[in-house]
């Protein structure tokens, strides 16, 4: 009697042992099966966000090739790359130029690689130093006694609409004047006014709140309906920024409720 119940006792010891063996083995297994797929999808996926259909200097090539084709002049195109992806996008060549004739036109250039439908802004970087220009005077007789740079900002978020643009068509205007009245017609633009402080010092919130009323109200008048605006302080160790959304129901108070939320800005976002 006695041996039969140890016997039963060591069975049922043995087939205890082997159901911990059995709930120990399966959550090891699904850890390497989970560790063995992370590997092997990652090699995937970096083969295909690496995998690109020219080399960098190609790609610097072709795209110098497209911008004097496209506008009969002469770009530098700075050193290229390809970022980014997704299924069935290896990557994104993109890659910063300039105009030789005038250098201070900085530009943006990029295509998806395996496509053949290049991007850029151009025509609107020719715009936004035009109208710097323009308003120019109206910022000096504004900020006199300031110590800032204005600056003009255009943007044409539709990357497919923005190709289609070339020095001749369409204009400023029907862009960002008629086309504020059409919204659908070239898309979302944007028409923003940055200001930079200068000097290291701190300027009154409702100081410049009111001067940057002053100016968005002057180009409002000259057509825009639609101005955003950026205030940036470049000068001290705290490098801080804001971005105001303005509608057409802009007022002085709207204003200087936005400058209250300026704060420390990436190094990106200072890019004057």
């Amino acid at each position: 009697m006695a041996n039969s119940k140890s016997k039963r006792a060591s069975k049922l010891h043995v087939n205890n042992k082997k159901i911990w063996q059995i709930i120990l083995i399966i959550p090891s297994s699904i850890v390497v099966a989970v560790i063995v797929l992370y590997v092997i999808g990652g090699i995937i996926i970096d083969r295909e966000i690496n995998k690109r259909s020219v080399s960098d200097k190609t790609e610097q090539a072709n795209m110098t090739s497209y911008l004097k084709n496209k506008y009969d002049q002469d770009f530098e195109v700075e050193r290229p790359s390809c970022n980014g992806g997704a299924f069935g996008i290896s990557c994104v060549w993109s890659a910063n130029a300039y105009p030789k004739s005038d250098k201070s036109i900085k530009i943006h250039i990029s295509r998806v690689d395996n496509q053949t439908k290049y991007s850029d802004d151009y025509v609107v970087r020719t715009w936004q130093k035009e109208q710097t220009a323009k308003i120019q005077p109206k910022a000096r007789e504004i900020f006199k006694d300031m110590p800032v740079d204005v600056k003009v900002r255009l943007g044409v978020i539709d990357p497919d609409v923005e190709r289609t643009f070339t020095l001749k068509k369409p204009t400023f205007e029907e862009v960002f004047l008629e086309g504020d009245k059409d919204k659908y017609k070239y898309g979302l633009t944007v028409y923003s006014i940055a200001i930079r402080y200068r000097e290291g010092r701190e300027m009154s919130k409702n100081d410049i709140a009111s001067r940057l009323f002053e100016l968005v109200k002057y180009i409002k008048l000259q057509g825009i309906s639609r101005v955003s605006s950026s205030v940036l302080d470049i000068s001290e160790k705290d490098r801080r920024g804001v971005s105001c959304g303005v509608d057409e129901n802009i007022s002085l108070e709207s204003i200087k409720k936005c400058l209250d939320n300026i704060s420390a800005l990436p190094k990106e976002d200072l890019i004057w």
